[in-house]
């Protein structure tokens, strides 16, 4: 027998939204500032040893390197720092909440030797902003720690000032006791109570700036660490993006080369040489038997015009004149008419680069003879659009579904066409629902 327990909430009130005093809690306001302040004084305790240290080796590296000495000293110095840049990449990570990405080291080259192997630490830029962050960050954080502790200190003055004035008002005699009432001439009844309440405003005014003024000084920090820490990760990234796209861009020409020569080699190519052999044989029947020389001729004609046809279509893959001479849309217009199964076009008249214009215009024409050959769809919608600086491009069959990525398949070279352009695309397609291909192409030349 199974027993099933129902929850003890079940009969509870529903959930009342939380009003905006609750959301406005001392704990979630309190939380960054006191994240900060323990920040600020591992990096405090961090980087006096990091300063120390460092720069000792730096300079007796630098001042010892001429006799080969301060060689390995400097190697020292920088590796040390790389250390202690790895530790504040942690440190922000796990109190500020802030991603430092590590940027690749230097590798040295295939079968270099062993010196070369030694001297690379230093050939390496990201080592050299490493110790120069561990200087920089230093002299930062002995600014911005005793700043964040002054202000935080200030801001317990609006509760801790007052009751500070209360204790000493009982417990030393009147002549040792002068407040900022006395300081101002405020006559004795009042001088307590004005003494009080301006040590609450000015307590105050440091309890109101205290939450932007630590905001403040730990962007700053971040600022610097990202700066130093992790800017040649980005430039890397972006690099490595370059080269994988310029990889894309040679692979999918490669790819288009071949393709364009064996359509050319089967379909146009074939269908001249069999024009030429009926041409020979019109010579040969001319005397002999006019009536069948006219119905070869007639045969060759219509071989003559499917090898037009078929190098129209092959054309259009490379760069449609209607694409240059009537923009984006009317060639996307005219590969709907042309296409087997209706298409509906979306795309209103935009300013976009050349290149980026070629790319929609092959990615629609790949997607929509990909539909017509698998799809089994009775309607196509494709639809650009510009967001911001990006190019995005939607085609969306009703068809069967089922589309897969195969190396060598008309999707596959989509996807390398796209990431020559530094571009995306995607492909959504379950069974029996139909198929969708985005792209998103960057606009910047």
């Amino acid at each position: 027998m199974t027993t099933m327990t129902l929850p003890e909430t079940l009969d509870a009130p529903p959930p009342q939204a939380a009003t905006p005093l609750q959301r406005w809690s001392v704990g979630r306001w309190a939380a960054p500032i006191g994240r900060f302040l323990a920040y600020s004084l591992i990096a405090l305790l961090l980087g006096a040893i990091g300063f120390s240290l460092v720069l000792a080796l730096l300079i007796a590296g630098v001042s010892t390197v001429i006799v080969w000495v301060g060689l390995p000293i400097l190697i020292g110095g920088v590796l040390l720092a790389r250390g202690f840049a790895a530790a504040e990449r942690a440190l922000q990570s796990s109190i500020l909440d802030t991603e430092l990405p590590t940027p690749a080291p230097r590798a040295a080259p295939a079968g270099a030797g062993w010196m070369r192997r030694l001297i690379t630490p230093l050939t390496d830029p990201q080592n050299w902003l490493d110790s120069l962050w561990v200087l920089v960050n230093f002299l930062l954080v002995l600014i911005t720690f005793p700043l964040a502790m002054a202000w935080t200190v200030g801001a317990i003055a609006t509760v801790g000032g007052p009751v500070a004035t209360l204790i000493l008002e009982q417990v030393l005699p009147p002549a040792d006791n002068s407040g900022l009432g006395e300081l101002f001439g405020v006559p004795e009844p009042y001088a307590l109570p004005v003494d009080m309440a301006l040590q609450f405003l000015i307590g105050l005014l440091f309890l109101l700036t205290l939450g932007p003024v630590v905001r403040g000084l730990a962007a700053l920090h971040r600022g610097v660490a990202r700066g130093m820490l992790s800017s040649r990760y980005h430039e890397q990234q972006q690099l490595l993006r370059t080269e994988q796209s310029r990889a894309a861009g040679r692979t999918a020409e490669s790819t288009a080369l071949r393709r364009l020569e064996r359509d050319l080699h089967d379909g146009p190519q074939q269908r001249l040489v069999r024009a030429s052999m009926d041409l020979a044989r019109v010579e040969a029947l001319a005397a002999k038997d006019p009536a069948k020389a006219q119905a070869v001729l007639r045969e060759t004609r219509e071989q003559l015009g499917l090898t037009l046809d078929d190098l129209r279509r092959l054309s259009r893959g490379i760069a449609p004149p209607v694409l240059v001479d009537r923009g984006l849309a009317a060639a996307l217009t005219e590969l709907a008419a042309i296409s087997p199964i209706p298409t509906t076009i979306e795309s209103p008249e935009l300013t976009l680069p050349e290149h980026v214009e070629i790319g929609i215009y092959y990615v629609v024409s790949e997607a929509l003879t990909n539909a017509a050959k698998h799809s089994g769809a009775a309607g196509i919608v494709v639809e650009v659009a510009r967001i911001g600086d990006d190019a995005w491009v939607r085609i969306e069959d009703d068809g069967r579904g089922g589309a897969e990525m195969r190396t060598g398949g008309g999707l596959a070279g989509l996807v390398g066409r796209v990431a020559s352009l530094e571009g995306r695309l995607t492909v959504t397609s379950p069974p029996a629902h139909g198929t969708r291909i985005e792209a998103v192409i960057p606009c910047a030349s």
